[in-house]
């Protein structure tokens, strides 16, 4: 997944930080809203966050280098909400700043992400057990290195893929018995070969 400092490059992404106001979000809190106005967007600097719909179903994964909030910039509704999976350190930019700065940058990161959004919708056709294998590794990719812990419950693991909690749960069992995931009450990927394999990715 490119992030938009990837596609602007560290100088513009820079200029972008520090157009910006810097706030701090604890593990789980919510960043932005579904429902709520917009008018503005969150540069990450730190952390990773996954944008949800109100029933939990999962959207994307963002981490630090990328936008959220962009496509309410015009001072629409919140299309989603934004949740923390880390701690989060975003910079708020109005839509006039955001604008005044990435330019046409802005157009193509919305393109890619709108692919991205197309491409994470047909993974529906996928079995069960790749699509959370997926997941797991989306999440842990967003990581900083060797950080392999998915800071996820099976229930938001279930309500992001829109599978029951009993199939998520027998799933993470399996896959601690092939060696992908490690034991023990917090979701740690062991292997990443291993699971990109169960994912159908190798």
């Amino acid at each position: 997944m490119q992030t938009f400092r990837t596609l602007v490059g560290a100088r513009l992404w820079a200029a972008v930080v520090a157009a910006g106001a810097a706030r701090e979000y604890a593990r789980g809190e919510v960043l932005l809203r579904q429902g709520d106005p917009g008018g503005y967007a969150l540069a990450l600097v730190r952390g990773r966050v996954r944008v949800v719909l109100a029933d939990g179903l999962l959207v994307s994964l963002r981490g630090a280098g990328d936008l959220v909030g962009e496509l309410a910039t015009a001072g629409v509704g919140r299309t989603a909400s934004v949740v923390a999976l880390d701690r989060c350190t975003a910079c708020c930019l109005s839509a006039r700043a955001l604008e005044s700065v990435a330019g046409a940058a802005l157009g193509e990161y919305l393109r890619l992400k709108l692919v991205e959004a197309v491409e994470q919708m047909s993974l529906t056709r996928l079995g069960s057990l790749a699509r959370l294998a997926r997941l797991l590794l989306a999440v842990i990719d967003l990581a900083e290195p060797d950080d392999r812990r998915v800071p996820l419950s099976q229930e938001a693991l279930a309500q992001s893929l829109g599978l029951a909690r009993s199939t998520v749960a027998e799933h993470i069992s399996q896959l601690r018995r092939f060696g992908a995931l490690r034991g023990g009450p917090r979701l740690v990927v062991a292997d990443r070969d291993l699971l990109a394999s169960h994912a159908g990715q190798r």
